[in-house]
């Protein structure tokens, strides 16, 4: 078949069957493969030896006398993408230009505007979560549920619905994964399966409705110049179906049982980590909580509004992200020089006071800035011969860093930072398969595809496929660069391409990128890496057989109710245009 394609379109590219493009389409999809499953190299012991003298002597590490221990070089989804792009890099499968493109973008699609928007609106919202606005808002639920387990259920799944909307899936995999740890805890609920499923898959349908909820939908709506208000308008009613018929099977059909569900459930209010009688007390900072709703919600406003004029994303949403970081540390920092105050008055007074007050850190922040033996500072008087190295000086600047900016560090701790570095290498993967012709001939075959099934058709490959795909492609954001560079492609094939299909091929993808994260694999997103680590952390164990068991049936539900709406939606949207 790829053959056949070549050759009709030889006049358009040439040089498929070139070892360039076999070794860049097998690169790829090893890489991928590594990805889903992850793996370390044990390194040899005397190669770690030599490395470990070397950084003894140039004083970047301190010396140990205990053995060094075995180490690893972890292969996943950063390292990886890595290899994979300094590989093609040498053998010449890909050149600078490649490299170029996929980090400053090509029709249309331009990453570094993509990911400072991303990281921006990222910071709005970790920043609003660390004030415990999202941990108040579900206990506020919690109370008004009473003792009705399906009622909690539905309470909380409509929430998180809604906070995923507007924040994005990955503050509520953030906050509302430990909240649920938390919650079914107390309230006894063994096993707590029905909740945190429904929480995940809550969580990414949701995040389809803004171009700004999920970085797919940044991807989409660069590729095809796709306004806040046109995107929105295109996804709210196949997103309403979906969550509309998901619930009842959700809770009618796989979680039945009141194993999981009971149909009443017992809450102690007075437990030490929230507190469900009295919400309040998990708002830690109700000042910040009310100045960054404002700014995210005018953010978001600004953005539809100016989405239609031609302004870059970025310039709208990096300076409302440095304003709540200024923010941030203003608060910090005047709460640093309160607890310096109290502490040279005491010192001053030097009578048998108790110990200075502390600043007491938001719910949010209590475990995450790490203690002095964390990082490995240096403290004097533990050897008569101190001796100063550079990790030392790093891991004694952090924790300075820590104990005077607790908020700042702890939402940066919580940004998905990793996600830039690989969204690059995916965008330089996924540009050396264009350079190739690689995505031409999959632009050929969607063409076929569609020429033959229509517009019904092209929803459901493009909504299951692109689901599917994303257990294989490098999570859903590498499914989403990918399939956008293929219908690119496709447009530009020389044939008129019809409204309709094109309109269910965009929105169909926008639609499977974002459900494909509850399909079969934890890596067919990182927000699906990051419930899995939560959860481990609490406690709570999901194997990767009963995560594609659970998740499988609601990722069909939900394709068919939306895919059915889209198809109608889009049907209507057509004939008006016709007329």
């Amino acid at each position: 078949m790829v053959q056949a394609y070549v050759s009709s379109n030889s006049e358009q590219f040439t040089g498929i069957n070139d070892w360039k493009s076999i070794v860049t389409l097998v690169v790829f999809f090893l890489t991928n493969l590594t990805i889903i499953f992850p793996f370390r190299v044990p390194l040899p012991k005397v190669a770690v030896s030599v490395i470990h003298f070397g950084l003894v002597k140039c004083r970047v590490v301190p010396h140990t006398p205990e053995p060094l221990r075995q180490q690893y070089f972890p292969v996943n989804f950063l390292t990886a993408p890595t290899i994979a792009v300094l590989s093609l890099l040498a053998c010449k499968a890909i050149n600078s230009s490649v490299l170029r493109l996929g980090i400053l973008g090509a029709d249309g699609v331009e990453p570094i505007n993509i990911m400072a928007l991303f990281i921006s609106l990222a910071y709005l919202s970790i920043s609003l979560d660390t004030t415990g606005l999202l941990r108040f808002l579900a206990l506020w639920v919690v109370k008004r549920c009473g003792s009705s387990g399906r009622k909690l259920h539905l309470y909380l799944y409509l929430f998180f619905l809604t906070c995923a909307t507007i924040v994005g899936n990955d503050p509520v995999i953030l906050s509302g994964t430990a909240f649920l740890a938390y919650l079914t805890r107390i309230s006894g609920i063994s096993p707590p399966t029905a909740w945190i499923f429904s929480q995940f898959a809550a969580a990414n349908m949701g995040s389809v409705v803004l171009i700004s909820s999920n970085p797919t939908n940044l991807v989409l709506s660069g590729a095809f110049s796709l306004s806040f208000a046109t995107y929105t308008s295109s996804v709210i009613l196949p997103f309403l179906a979906a969550a509309l018929i998901v619930y009842p099977f959700l809770s009618v059909v796989l979680f039945r049982s009141t194993v999981f569900i009971p149909p009443r459930i017992e809450l102690s209010g007075n437990d030490a980590e929230g507190g469900i009688d009295h919400p309040s007390s998990a708002l830690s900072d109700k000042t910040g909580a009310i100045f960054g709703s404002i700014l995210l919600l005018v953010t978001l406003g600004v953005l539809v509004g100016t989405s239609t004029v031609g302004v870059p994303v970025w310039q709208v949403a990096v300076p409302p992200a440095a304003m709540m970081l200024s923010h941030d540390i203003w608060r910090d920092w005047r709460c640093c020089r309160a607890h310096w105050s109290v502490s040279q008055e005491q010192q001053v007074e030097q009578v048998g006071l108790p110990s200075p007050t502390t600043v007491h850190a938001p719910v949010e922040l209590r475990t995450l800035p790490p203690s002095a033996s964390q990082l490995d500072v240096h403290k004097p008087g533990n050897d008569s011969k101190p001796r100063w190295t550079l990790s030392s000086l790093l891991s004694t600047f952090i924790y300075r860093y820590a104990q005077m900016l607790p908020t700042a560090h702890a939402v940066f701790q919580k940004l998905p930072l990793t996600l830039v570095p690989f969204a690059f290498l995916m965008f330089i993967l996924v540009q050396g398969l264009a350079s190739q012709g690689w995505v031409h001939v999959f632009a050929g075959w969607w063409e076929t595809w569609v020429n033959k099934t229509g517009v019904i058709g092209a929803v459901a490959g493009m909504v299951i496929g692109s689901g599917l795909l994303c257990n294989i492609c490098g999570t859903n954001i590498g499914t989403t660069i990918l399939l956008a560079r293929m219908l690119q492609k496709w447009e530009s094939l020389g044939k008129p391409v019809a409204t309709d299909v094109r309109y269910a091929s965009v929105y169909g993808l926008a639609l499977g990128s974002n459900y494909g994260a509850f399909t079969l694999t934890f890596s067919a997103s990182l927000a699906g890496l990051l419930w899995r680590n939560i959860l481990g952390q609490k406690g709570v164990h999901v194997w990767q057989s009963q995560f594609a068991q659970m998740n499988l049936g609601t990722f069909v539900i939900a394709s068919l109710a939306s895919g059915t709406v889209l198809i109608g939606q889009m049907l209507v949207v057509h004939h008006r245009d016709d007329r």
